[in-house]
């Protein structure tokens, strides 16, 4: 027992230590984000310094991270990348999936945390899905975004998954979104992120590890139309959902192994 509530203790003190180096990070490039976001012209910049953010966190907090495309992206081509949403992980992650010019949709709480408004104010979309207008907005700002060659990345359950590796039902929106402008979504299935970093609310706690993302072919969108989109959907969701499983699967199988070859 006690020693149960002291690797309880350690999970909890290294969930802290997370947020707390994703922090005194932001802290020391926020003069440069400051200038980058200023203009237009630099968000490119912007992102770039969003990707050393992410190493550096990932560096001083253990996590190694594994992305695995299944096919090489386009780089002349935008997408709309839509990953399933476990952990707080999931945002320096998806930064290091896109590593290109790219700009988040997420909902409005996100704004109000001081670490990431700097970016909602100026180079990320909010979505608040109870005004239709200000909704109509986003996506309206994130389809010029896609005709500048901007990617898009959205979590398609629009908040972090309660059942966990369950996915919540997908919104439509970035759905919508790909048919209108005719862009193809890149599902991505994030495996671990919700086993290293749990958080509810001031409850949480985590681990280093190695989290493991899968980038899937993208989906291509030429020719649909809006009666397409709950196929698109389903489409994509189940994509996540197999990977998720058979990851799951895999998992538990080695755990099994594992503990026949202890006990033989």
């Amino acid at each position: 027992m006690v020693v149960k509530n002291g690797l309880y203790l350690l999970k909890v003190l290294w969930a802290y230590y997370y947020f707390l180096i994703f922090t005194l990070i932001f802290l020391v490039l926020y003069p440069a984000f400051l200038i980058l976001l200023s203009k237009e012209k630099w968000f490119p910049e912007v992102n770039w310094l969003r990707v050393v953010w992410a190493r550096i966190l990932f560096l001083f907090t253990g996590i190694i991270y594994e992305i695995r495309y299944e096919k090489i992206l386009d780089r002349s081509q935008t997408y709309i990348f839509c990953p399933n949403h476990f952990s707080y992980i999931d945002i320096p992650m998806s930064a290091l999936v896109v590593k290109r010019n790219w700009r988040f949709m997420a909902k409005t709480e996100l704004s109000t945390i001081p670490v990431l408004n700097i970016f909602f104010k100026r180079l990320d979309i909010t979505v608040d899905r109870r005004n239709l207008r200000e909704s109509y907005k986003a996506n309206q700002k994130a389809g010029e975004s896609l005709d500048e060659g901007i990617n898009i990345v959205v979590y398609p359950e629009g908040t972090i998954g309660s059942h966990q590796p369950e996915l919540e039902r997908f919104k439509n929106g970035p759905f919508r979104l790909a048919i209108e402008k005719q862009v193809p979504i890149v599902p991505v299935t994030m495996a671990d992120n919700g086993k290293i970093l749990f958080v509810d609310g001031w409850k949480m706690y985590g681990r280093p590890g190695i989290a493991r993302v899968f980038v899937h072919s993208p989906v291509e969108t030429h020719g649909m139309t809006m009666a397409d989109l709950p196929m698109l959907k389903n489409k994509v969701f189940t994509l996540i959902d197999h990977q998720l499983k058979v990851y799951e699967f895999r998992n538990r199988h080695q755990k099994l192994t594992a503990g026949h070859h202890k006990e033989s």
